[in-house]
């Protein structure tokens, strides 16, 4: 009499079958990780300069409730974590608060490594287009950051002040997602540890009125023979 084993119903079909479906779990795993992973890059691209400074405000604050310190910290975030839209998010800082104009372009300046006079030249043309009235502002405010870009923060200002968009300085885009440019360069310092509450002081560069950080103040009164801190205005007296 034969030995019959019995073969559990199915049992011949559950190796192919298992044979199937583990690649296709595979598949469907490694699918699943590489979504997950691009995720954030495409929330990246779809970020628009507003929603970037937006992100690094405290929480229920806005662009326009915050203080300034709050803001000049989400711009120097704003910079540091999407530095190919640095003009951008410069344009839309001071469209949002022209009376910060020459502290957001100091802060988006000193937050940004590995930056060159081009990239300084974008900036002060992207403030500018922003805020034509500030422009003396802006200008005085970059050459504080970076004194030996002084030619092209000049070409920046002249070619900005013909330059500004149709729609109004107000309308930069704050609400439209980023066509992203990307600005390589270096000005020693990149952007380290800036403090966005370094304050500014008057300095008179040889009878032309500059502003510099506090923090900078000593490298640029060596570098500037004859520059001295306070007003180029003489103070008029009165004669007794």
């Amino acid at each position: 009499m034969k030995n019959l084993r019995t073969v559990p119903s199915g049992g011949l079909q559950s190796v192919p079958f298992a044979r199937l479906i583990w690649p296709l779990l595979l598949t469907a795993a490694l699918g699943a990780g590489l979504w997950i992973a691009t995720l954030p890059a495409a929330r990246a691209r779809a970020m628009t300069p507003a929603d970037m400074i937006q992100e690094g405000l405290p929480p229920g604050k806005t662009m326009k409730s915050a203080t300034k310190p709050e803001f000049l910290s989400a711009v120097c975030a704003a910079v540091r974590k999407h530095r190919e839209a640095a003009p951008q998010i410069t344009r839309v800082a001071v469209a949002a608060h022209r009376e910060y104009a020459g502290d957001i372009v100091a802060t988006v300046l000193r937050c940004s490594p590995n930056v060159d006079c081009d990239f300084v030249g974008v900036i002060v043309g992207a403030a500018i287009q922003a805020a034509p009235g500030e422009a003396s502002i802006i200008d005085d405010a970059a050459l504080a950051v970076a004194p030996d870009c002084a030619d092209a923060i000049q070409a920046a200002t002249e070619k900005s002040a013909g330059d500004i968009p149709a729609e109004g300085p107000d309308n930069f885009g704050g609400g439209a997602p980023l066509n992203q440019v990307p600005l390589p360069g270096s000005i020693g310092g990149g952007g380290g540890g800036f403090n966005p509450q370094d304050q500014l002081l008057l300095v008179c560069d040889n009878g032309t009125q500059r502003t510099v950080a506090q923090s900078q103040l000593g490298a640029f009164l060596s570098s500037h023979p004859g520059s001295f801190v306070g007003s180029c205005q003489p103070t008029p007296t009165t004669n007794r």
